[in-house]
C-alpha cells in the first residue's frame, strides 16, 4: 500500500493535549528506533511501520527473512483485526499507536472508518502524520494522551485495539476501565499481551531478577495471568469472550530479531535489545511467558 496516493487534508489531522502532568514511559526500544530513523539505521528501516511481534500460521513456513518478518507483523495485526471484529464503517481507536502501523494497515482494507491514533509520546504521532494519509472513505486523527486517562467522551468508539502495548501502561486495571467507558454498548476490545504463566507468576526470585533485564530492552512486563484479565474485565465492566495462546505461531520472531541485531543493527542497538530479547525468547520458549489475545465486549445490545 502506498498511503501517499489519496490525500484528503480535511480527513487527516492530529491533535495535541497540554497534559503535562502525563506520564511518559521509559521504553527503551522507542529511543533506539527514533535515533535510528532519524539516522537511517537498519533497525529504524525494519520497524518503520509495525513495531511488535510477528504471527505465522505454521511457524515451520518462516524463512528468516526481512520481507517474511515485515509480513508476520501485518498477519498479527490480522490476527488482532480478527479479536477485534473489524467491519467497514466503525469508529476505531487504536491505544498505543506507535508510528501508525497497524492504522494504515486498515487505512488500506477497510472503508469509511474513523480512525483514531493514541500515543504519548508525541515524536511517534508526528512520525505517523507524516507517512499517513486515509483512503477509501477513511478518516485519520492523532491524539496525544495517556491510555488510562482517554479524552473521549462516553460511547465514542465502535472497536478498540491495544497491539502489543497494554504492559507499557501504568495500569492495566485503569486501561480497561477507560476503554469500557469509550466504548459504545455491544463494542470491543481487542488486547495481546505477554502473559505469565501460573507457576512464574508472581514476586519469585527467578522472575524478579528477570524481568529489569527484559525491562533495559522493553520496558517493564506485567505479571498479571489469564485469570486476572477475566476479573479486571468484569470490574471494569467488560466479559472476556475470547482468549487465544498464540505463543507458538510467535516464536520465529525471536532467532529473526537476534540475527538481525547481531548483523545489522548499530552498536546501540544491539546493547539496548539483545538481551531482553533472549530472555524473551528463553522464557517463550519453555512457556513461562505467553502471548495472548484476549477480545472483550461491552454489554447492552
Amino acid at each position: 500500500m502506498n498511503p501517499s496516493t489519496t490525500t484528503e487534508p480535511e480527513a487527516h489531522k492530529m491533535e495535541t493535549l497540554s497534559a503535562q502532568h502525563l506520564s511518559k514511559p521509559t521504553l527503551p526500544y522507542f529511543d533506539i528506533l527514533m535515533d535510528e530513523r532519524q539516522g537511517g539505521g537498519e533497525t529504524g528501516q525494519l520497524w518503520e511501520n509495525q513495531v511488535h511481534w510477528g504471527y505465522w500460521d505454521d511457524p515451520k513456513t518462516a524463512t528468516g527473512t526481512r520481507a517474511d518478518y515485515t509480513a508476520a507483523m501485518e498477519a498479527m495485526n490480522g490476527v488482532l483485526f480478527e479479536a477485534g471484529r473489524l467491519a467497514d464503517g466503525q469508529q476505531l481507536l487504536d491505544v498505543g499507536c506507535g508510528f501508525g502501523g497497524t492504522i494504515q494497515q486498515i487505512n488500506g482494507s477497510y472503508s469509511g472508518m474513523e480512525l483514531t491514533g493514541l500515543n504519548i509520546d508525541p515524536r511517534q504521532l508526528a512520525a505517523a502524520d507524516a507517512q499517513i494519509a486515509p483512503t477509501h472513505g477513511n478518516t485519520l486523527r492523532w491524539v496525544e494522551a495517556d491510555a488510562c486517562e482517554l479524552p473521549f467522551e462516553d460511547n465514542s468508539f465502535d472497536r478498540i485495539l491495544a497491539v502489543e502495548c497494554i504492559f507499557h501502561f501504568p495500569s492495566r486495571q485503569k486501561f480497561l476501565s477507560e476503554a469500557a467507558r469509550v466504548l459504545k454498548p455491544g463494542g470491543c476490545l481487542a488486547v495481546s499481551d505477554f502473559v505469565p504463566t501460573m507457576m512464574f507468576f508472581g514476586k519469585t526470585p527467578i522472575w524478579m531478577a528477570i524481568r529489569p533485564r527484559i525491562a533495559k530492552s522493553y520496558g517493564t512486563l506485567g505479571d498479571v495471568p489469564l485469570r486476572g484479565y477475566r476479573s479486571m474485565g468484569k470490574q471494569a465492566g467488560l466479559q472476556l469472550v475470547g482468549n487465544r495462546n498464540i505463543r507458538k505461531n510467535t516464536m520465529p520472531t525471536y532467532p529473526f530479531l537476534l540475527r538481525f541485531f547481531r548483523e545489522q543493527a548499530s552498536a546501540d542497538a544491539q546493547d539496548t535489545l539483545v538481551v531482553g530479547t533472549r530472555w524473551m525468547k528463553w522464557l517463550s520458549k519453555l512457556s513461562l511467558l505467553q502471548y495472548q489475545v484476549y477480545t472483550f465486549v461491552k454489554p447492552g445490545v
